[in-house]
């Protein structure tokens, strides 16, 4: 696992800021953050997600977003 502070080429940031807002519309669509949910909470879980899947080598923008979504499996 890359340090907190790794430095990423644009494209993979690039990447992680549309896995990102594809993983909230999808919440959106299926209502998931309405109601009591805080939805700051749930952005900052989605970002954090992506961000350790990417620090571990996942590039692949399916498997970040399963790896974002399983935050609602729990």
């Amino acid at each position: 696992m890359q340090s907190p502070d790794a430095m990423y080429v644009s494209e993979t940031v690039a990447l992680m800021g549309r896995v990102c807002d594809d993983v909230w519309r999808e919440l959106q669509v299926n209502n998931y953050t309405s109601g009591k949910v805080d939805a700051s909470d749930v952005r900052s879980t989605v970002a954090l997600r992506v961000l350790a899947a990417v620090a571990d080598g996942e590039r692949d923008p399916e498997r970040l977003k399963s790896i974002a979504l399983q935050m609602l499996d729990a």
